[in-house]
């Protein structure tokens, strides 16, 4: 199998780059050499991606976190190339919807070659800017804790936390207009989730019935609660039962546009824009290698 490795070591602040130079020894000694290339800069993971595509490799392999991947995605639409994930990222929660936690999970993947075809999510802004999106897709509250986690890197892990109770002291509801099966509604919230895959922020489990292969996205639009009370329910959103409990609004659907404007948008970790978008899905559009 020719492979291609896209290694971010900018990822899991900075310790990526440590962690490939030991992890590829283990790799090339159970497969043997492969060719692998470092980003260098915002953006640079999608512009590799996009010139190998072309060069008959039979699997390219993420190794960061879930930005990483985000961009490697980016880079590979109507590509026929296999994609691989080896986690190096803060979070990597898209590995723990395929089982993809660690290196001898990846190398189990390498060993078994399994794959399965997964959907992508479609974000198109009015810019005509788009944009894939393979895990989880935020506006309002979670949007401003990754940019506050984007800015506060020297943090490390625990930059998420800070970033929950600062954006908590801060946070104000919102009214989220959105186009539902042409029926148009509003909501006054703090967050919308929309979602491909199951994790969020670490391993918070967001969306604990989505699956990545059934076409479908799966909408939770949170209720207002007192910051006091948000806290409180913090530990119902880390384990998905805040759906259970009735903290939220819940859809699926193929297809939904947000049609208010000016709330904050992030998806897949980075902070990419504002609303009002346009969100599809593409059923089975990347084939993906898991254990």
């Amino acid at each position: 199998m020719k492979i291609f490795f896209i290694v971010n070591p900018a990822a899991g602040n900075g310790k990526a780059k440590k962690y490939w130079e030991i992890y590829s020894k283990n790799i090339f000694g159970e497969i043997g050499i492969q060719d692998y290339a470092f980003t260098e800069y915002k953006g640079h993971a999608t512009e590799i991606a996009r010139k190998i595509s072309n060069e008959k490799y039979d699997l390219i392999v993420s190794c960061g976190g879930d930005g990483t991947l985000n961009e490697v995605i980016n880079g590979l639409p109507g590509s026929d190339t296999k994609i691989g994930l080896l986690p190096l990222g803060t979070g990597s929660d898209f590995g723990k919807t395929i089982g993809i936690r660690n290196l001898q999970d990846f190398l189990i993947s390498i060993k078994k070659g399994k794959i399965i075809s997964v959907d992508l999510a479609l974000a198109e802004f009015p810019d005509q800017q788009k944009r894939y999106f393979i895990n989880i897709l935020e506006i309002g509250f979670g949007a401003k804790v990754m940019d506050y986690v984007n800015r506060h890197k020297l943090l490390g892990k625990y930059s998420f936390i800070f970033g929950v109770f600062a954006t908590i002291s801060t946070m104000k509801k919102f009214n989220l207009e959105i186009l539902l099966n042409s029926q148009s509604m509003s909501f006054s919230t703090i967050e919308a989730i929309i979602a491909n895959g199951r994790y969020f922020g670490g391993g918070m489990l967001a969306s604990p019935e989505s699956s990545i292969e059934d076409g479908i996205l799966d909408i939770h639009i949170l209720k207002p609660f007192s910051k006091f009370r948000s806290v409180l329910n913090l530990k119902e959103l880390i384990s998905g039962n805040y759906i259970k409990k009735g903290y939220a609004h819940n859809f699926s659907t193929p297809e939904i546009s947000i049609k208010s404007k000016g709330d904050l948008v992030e998806m897949d970790g980075e902070v990419l824009g504002s609303t009002p978008l346009n969100i599809s899905i593409k059923k089975g559009a990347v084939d993906f290698l898991v254990p």
